[in-house]
């Protein structure tokens, strides 16, 4: 069985809460549920957030990226780490 649980909640934390559970392929209903099952479970309440990477984090990740796919800008194998202390250093 069903039931309703009606919230006060400011109207832009509800959006963002929205776009956030959107981009996670879930509804609202479904993060609000799940947390409170954990509530119940773990008797404790836990806040976290995973860290998104700005534009120019993400531009340099996107550059990394393709250079890691087209094979460029690699040093290396090394036979020894004498090589590859050598290959820092120049």
């Amino acid at each position: 069985m069903q039931t309703m649980l009606s919230i006060k909640i400011d109207k832009n934390l509800k959006e963002k809460a929205q776009e956030v559970a959107h981009a996670l392929g879930v509804s609202l209903n479904a993060v609000i549920n799940q947390n409170i099952k954990e509530f119940i479970n773990d008797r404790k309440v836990t806040f976290t957030d995973h860290p998104m990477p700005n534009k120019k984090t993400r531009k340099l990740l996107d550059r990394l990226l393709a250079d890691s796919k087209a094979n460029r800008n690699f040093i290396g194998p090394f036979d020894t780490a004498e090589e590859a202390i050598k290959a820092l250093h120049s």
